[in-house]
Protein backbone atom coordinates (compact mmCIF):
# COMPACT_ATOMS: atom_id res chain seq x y z
CA UNK A 1 0.00 0.00 0.00
CA UNK A 2 2.78 2.50 0.61
CA UNK A 3 4.80 1.76 -2.69
CA UNK A 4 0.91 2.77 -4.35
CA UNK A 5 1.22 6.12 -2.75
CA UNK A 6 4.76 6.89 -3.75
CA UNK A 7 3.81 5.59 -6.88
CA UNK A 8 1.08 7.61 -6.89
CA UNK A 9 2.39 11.11 -5.64
CA UNK A 10 5.44 10.54 -7.92
CA UNK A 11 3.13 10.44 -11.38
CA UNK A 12 1.32 13.78 -9.83
CA UNK A 13 4.24 15.45 -9.28
CA UNK A 14 5.59 14.51 -12.68
CA UNK A 15 2.25 15.84 -13.97
CA UNK A 16 2.75 18.91 -12.33
CA UNK A 17 6.41 19.16 -13.59
CA UNK A 18 5.34 18.68 -17.12
CA UNK A 19 2.86 21.07 -16.89
CA UNK A 20 4.58 23.70 -15.29
CA UNK A 21 7.38 23.25 -17.91
CA UNK A 22 3.73 23.64 -20.41
CA UNK A 23 2.89 26.93 -19.18
CA UNK A 24 6.24 28.35 -19.12
CA UNK A 25 7.06 27.47 -22.18
CA UNK A 26 3.82 28.82 -23.75
CA UNK A 27 3.98 32.34 -21.75
CA UNK A 28 7.18 32.41 -23.45
CA UNK A 29 5.56 32.91 -26.94
CA UNK A 30 2.51 34.40 -25.94
CA UNK A 31 5.22 37.68 -24.28
CA UNK A 32 6.85 37.12 -27.43
CA UNK A 33 3.91 37.59 -29.38
CA UNK A 34 2.25 40.36 -27.64
CA UNK A 35 5.76 42.43 -27.63
CA UNK A 36 5.77 41.88 -31.36
CA UNK A 37 2.11 43.05 -31.68
CA UNK A 38 3.08 46.32 -29.60
CA UNK A 39 6.12 46.80 -30.80
CA UNK A 40 4.16 46.78 -34.70
CA UNK A 41 1.44 49.64 -33.00
CA UNK A 42 4.18 51.63 -31.64
CA UNK A 43 6.09 51.66 -35.04
CA UNK A 44 3.37 52.94 -37.25
CA UNK A 45 1.79 55.27 -34.36
CA UNK A 46 5.16 56.81 -34.68
CA UNK A 47 4.75 57.38 -38.28
CA UNK A 48 1.26 58.48 -37.39
CA UNK A 49 2.72 61.40 -35.30
CA UNK A 50 5.95 62.45 -38.11
CA UNK A 51 2.96 62.08 -41.52
CA UNK A 52 0.76 64.83 -38.67
CA UNK A 53 3.62 66.69 -38.00
CA UNK A 54 4.55 67.57 -41.85
CA UNK A 55 0.54 67.89 -42.82
CA UNK A 56 0.47 70.62 -39.90
CA UNK A 57 3.69 72.38 -40.91
CA UNK A 58 2.46 72.30 -44.67
CA UNK A 59 -0.73 73.77 -43.65
CA UNK A 60 0.53 75.98 -41.03
CA UNK A 61 3.62 77.47 -43.76
CA UNK A 62 1.28 77.77 -46.80
CA UNK A 63 -2.31 77.66 -46.14
CA UNK A 64 -1.65 80.34 -42.65
CA UNK A 65 -4.55 78.10 -40.79
CA UNK A 66 -5.13 80.39 -37.86
CA UNK A 67 -6.28 77.10 -35.73
CA UNK A 68 -2.59 75.42 -36.52
CA UNK A 69 -0.80 78.24 -34.23
CA UNK A 70 -0.52 76.61 -31.23
CA UNK A 71 -0.50 72.70 -32.52
CA UNK A 72 2.80 74.40 -34.86
CA UNK A 73 5.70 74.32 -32.28
CA UNK A 74 4.17 71.41 -30.10
CA UNK A 75 5.87 67.89 -29.73
CA UNK A 76 2.99 65.86 -31.26
CA UNK A 77 4.33 62.73 -29.77
CA UNK A 78 3.22 63.85 -26.53
CA UNK A 79 -0.60 64.88 -27.28
CA UNK A 80 -3.05 63.34 -26.09
CA UNK A 81 -5.35 61.24 -28.35
CA UNK A 82 -8.36 63.80 -27.62
CA UNK A 83 -6.00 66.41 -29.17
CA UNK A 84 -4.83 64.82 -31.96
CA UNK A 85 -7.91 64.35 -32.73
CA UNK A 86 -8.94 68.03 -32.63
CA UNK A 87 -5.77 68.36 -35.06
CA UNK A 88 -7.24 66.09 -37.22
CA UNK A 89 -10.30 67.45 -37.70
CA UNK A 90 -8.65 71.13 -38.26
CA UNK A 91 -6.59 69.20 -40.69
CA UNK A 92 -10.03 67.93 -42.42
CA UNK A 93 -11.70 71.06 -42.24
CA UNK A 94 -8.97 72.96 -43.90
CA UNK A 95 -8.35 70.09 -46.75
CA UNK A 96 -11.89 70.83 -47.83
CA UNK A 97 -11.13 74.26 -48.13
CA UNK A 98 -8.25 73.66 -50.74
CA UNK A 99 -8.69 74.35 -54.39
CA UNK A 100 -7.92 70.12 -55.27
CA UNK A 101 -6.63 71.12 -58.94
CA UNK A 102 -4.25 74.18 -58.29
CA UNK A 103 -0.69 73.08 -58.64
CA UNK A 104 0.84 74.54 -55.83
CA UNK A 105 -1.63 72.05 -53.75
CA UNK A 106 -0.48 69.35 -54.99
CA UNK A 107 1.98 68.53 -51.84
CA UNK A 108 -0.18 69.32 -49.45
CA UNK A 109 -2.52 66.90 -51.02
CA UNK A 110 -0.18 64.21 -51.39
CA UNK A 111 1.01 64.34 -47.68
CA UNK A 112 -3.00 64.58 -46.19
CA UNK A 113 -3.78 61.50 -48.48
CA UNK A 114 -0.18 60.24 -46.95
CA UNK A 115 -1.58 61.04 -43.65
CA UNK A 116 -4.91 59.24 -44.24
CA UNK A 117 -2.96 56.11 -45.56
CA UNK A 118 -0.74 55.70 -42.64
CA UNK A 119 -4.24 56.24 -40.16
CA UNK A 120 -5.97 53.70 -41.80
CA UNK A 121 -3.08 50.84 -41.44
CA UNK A 122 -2.96 52.24 -37.89
CA UNK A 123 -6.61 51.85 -37.00
CA UNK A 124 -6.34 48.71 -38.51
CA UNK A 125 -3.44 47.51 -36.79
CA UNK A 126 -4.95 48.92 -33.14
CA UNK A 127 -7.96 47.25 -33.51
CA UNK A 128 -6.46 43.79 -34.12
CA UNK A 129 -3.83 44.57 -31.76
CA UNK A 130 -6.83 45.68 -28.89
CA UNK A 131 -8.94 42.59 -29.54
CA UNK A 132 -5.95 40.47 -28.80
CA UNK A 133 -5.38 41.73 -25.42
CA UNK A 134 -9.15 41.33 -24.99
CA UNK A 135 -8.72 37.90 -25.17
CA UNK A 136 -8.17 34.78 -22.80
CA UNK A 137 -5.06 34.28 -21.87
CA UNK A 138 -3.98 37.17 -23.79
CA UNK A 139 -5.40 39.56 -21.47
CA UNK A 140 -4.02 37.95 -18.44
CA UNK A 141 -0.25 38.60 -19.92
CA UNK A 142 -1.59 41.92 -21.25
CA UNK A 143 -2.34 43.06 -18.08
CA UNK A 144 1.26 41.62 -15.99
CA UNK A 145 2.97 43.55 -18.91
CA UNK A 146 1.05 46.72 -18.55
CA UNK A 147 0.11 47.24 -22.34
CA UNK A 148 -3.03 49.20 -22.25
CA UNK A 149 -5.29 49.53 -25.42
CA UNK A 150 -5.09 52.10 -27.79
CA UNK A 151 -7.79 54.39 -29.51
CA UNK A 152 -8.75 55.06 -33.41
CA UNK A 153 -8.80 57.84 -35.17
CA UNK A 154 -11.29 56.29 -37.42
CA UNK A 155 -14.86 57.45 -36.85
CA UNK A 156 -16.83 54.84 -36.08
Amino acid sequence: MKLYFQNLILEISVLVAFLVILIGIASIFIVRHLSKEYKKVYKIQSRFDIELRKLINIMHNFLEIDALDKYHKLVIKKLSHDEKLKILNILEDSYKNIDLDEEENAYIIETYQRLQEVRRDRDSKVIVYNDKIAIFPFNIYAKILKFQQFMVYTNK
